[in-house]
């Protein structure tokens, strides 16, 4: 039996609601789970049955092409000159080389980087010239002109999401059940966590609703650190912490290719405490003081503005790790001088989660919003504005960035748990501390590691 806030989704949402039970049980391995999501909905509209998921794994191993088979691939494509493809297509155009086509098209699957694509599909898909897009392609192959085009293009997403309904329906449901279904959408069993820990697991998404926000969070392996930012949201990207490089994440001046902070709404660095031992690129870390400070940097004489927020997580060692020394102990020298944290607007408190051991009652078995619908939900959060709301919260003993970065914490919290702004005094003080609490690590760790006497106090507030 559902339960009142599910289906309260069901009626409100329509396809963009699927049973997450049923979504992680029938997850295509191989593909991100928001395309995954979005192909067991368009397949099982009427229901999740034998017949629906053959339908959907035949048409997924007739289009979606093997890494070994990428040669196999190209061949069909030589002799039948037109085939469908599963894959994440990507635009670059050229301005510069009138040897070169106004644009190439990226199949990554078939090893191809030199395709055309008809100018109507870029108008309609305007991501493809971003960071890209999964979908279904049709390519064709003309043999005397060696070329190869895409001329029809499915991506796999819903068509005309409104934040504005997302927003509207909020006040159907209580907060309790709310919480529950973002919970559930995140593919957790909200019956498994107190009340605090589902506001830490929510907590994960802030960076991905609010702009420029710098957080950092350390707990036990097998918490799902980096899941929501690899599974849930396109618009998130995760990568080794040790292994980045400036010209991936910023600018590559060699082919004036933008960094990831240019095409992604969150970067998440994984792993961030092996960093310590490993080493981090002395570049990277110098142009991050530079993006945290302004949501700017320049790399050889390349200026450019970001909105790009940035998560660093890492697993706690085995044994009592005392969290006065956490920062201190797991961090790179080169990431615990002063100035630097002080940018990091709080710490999530990860270790108060315990690793998911037993999937049958950590992993939800509720309904929850469609990955790929979630997924735009949170860009779109990303400009929505609630000063208004923001400016019943008085903060005492806080500097200019305490206040900065602890309303930008509350104002993610309003866009996911109260998108409508409707948010009584309680409630509103319950958020703050949320991120105070979060803000308030960073300045004590800060004092701990660094002894300024600026970092020795206590911040309080008062909800007008």
């Amino acid at each position: 039996m559902l339960e009142v806030w599910e289906n309260k989704l069901k009626d409100n949402f329509g396809t963009a609601v699927v049973d997450k039970k049923a979504a992680l049980e029938n997850e295509v391995k191989d593909l991100p789970r928001y395309v995954s999501e979005y192909l067991l909905g368009y397949f099982c509209d009427d229901g999740v049955t034998e017949e629906n998921l053959k339908q959907m794994h035949s048409y997924i191993r007739d289009c979606r092409i093997d890494g070994r088979a990428k040669e196999k691939a190209r061949h069909m494509l030589q002799t039948s000159f037109r085939m469908k493809v599963i894959d994440k297509f990507r635009v670059k155009i050229n301005l510069t080389n009138k040897n070169k086509p106004e644009n190439s098209l990226q199949i990554p699957s078939m090893g191809i980087d030199d395709a055309q694509v008809f100018d109507s599909i870029l108008k309609d898909n305007e991501r493809l010239l971003i960071d890209g897009l999964w979908g279904l392609g049709e390519v064709k192959y003309d043999p005397e002109l060696k070329s190869i085009e895409l001329i029809k293009f499915k991506p796999f997403q819903l068509a005309n999401i409104n934040v504005d309904d997302f927003i509207e329906v909020r006040s159907q449901f209580s907060r309790e059940g709310w919480i529950n279904a973002l919970v559930s959408t995140i593919g957790l069993n909200h019956k498994a966590y107190s009340t605090r820990e589902k506001f830490i697991l929510i907590s994960r998404l802030l960076p991905m609703v609010e702009n420029n926000l710098f957080m950092m969070e350390f707990g036990p392996p097998g918490t799902g650190k980096t899941y929501a930012f690899e599974n849930l949201s396109s618009y998130s990207r995760v990568i080794s912490g040790s292994k980045v490089t400036a010209p991936q994440l910023f600018y590559n001046l060699n082919n004036n290719q933008a960094g990831l902070l240019l095409q992604y709404d969150v970067i998440l660095f994984d792993e961030i405490d092996k960093v310590k031992s490993t080493g981090i690129d002395e570049e990277v870390v110098n142009k991050l003081y530079q993006y945290l400070a302004s949501g700017k940097f320049d790399r050889g004489g390349v200026e450019k503005n970001s909105n790009c927020g940035i998560v660093m997580v890492g697993n706690l060692p085995k044994g009592k790790l005392s969290k006065r020394e956490m920062l201190d102990q797991l961090l790179h020298e080169r990431l615990k001088h002063a100035a630097f944290l002080d940018r990091l607007a709080g710490v999530i408190p990860g270790w108060d989660l315990e690793g998911i051991k037993d999937s049958s009652v950590s992993l939800t078995k509720h309904y929850g919003f469609t990955a790929d619908y979630f997924s735009e939900i949170l860009n779109r959060l990303r400009r929505e504005n609630y000063d208004y709301v923001l400016n019943r919260i008085d903060l005492k003993n806080a500097g200019i960035r305490d206040e900065s970065n602890i309303k930008r914490m509350v104002s993610a919290f309003i866009k996911l748990i109260y998108p409508d702004g409707k948010i009584n005094k309680e409630e509103l003080k319950e958020i703050t501390e949320y991120a105070v609490e979060y803000r308030q690590f960073v300045i004590d760790q800060n004092y701990y590691i660094n002894g300024k006497e600026d970092y020795n106090k206590r911040i309080e507030f008062e909800i007008k």
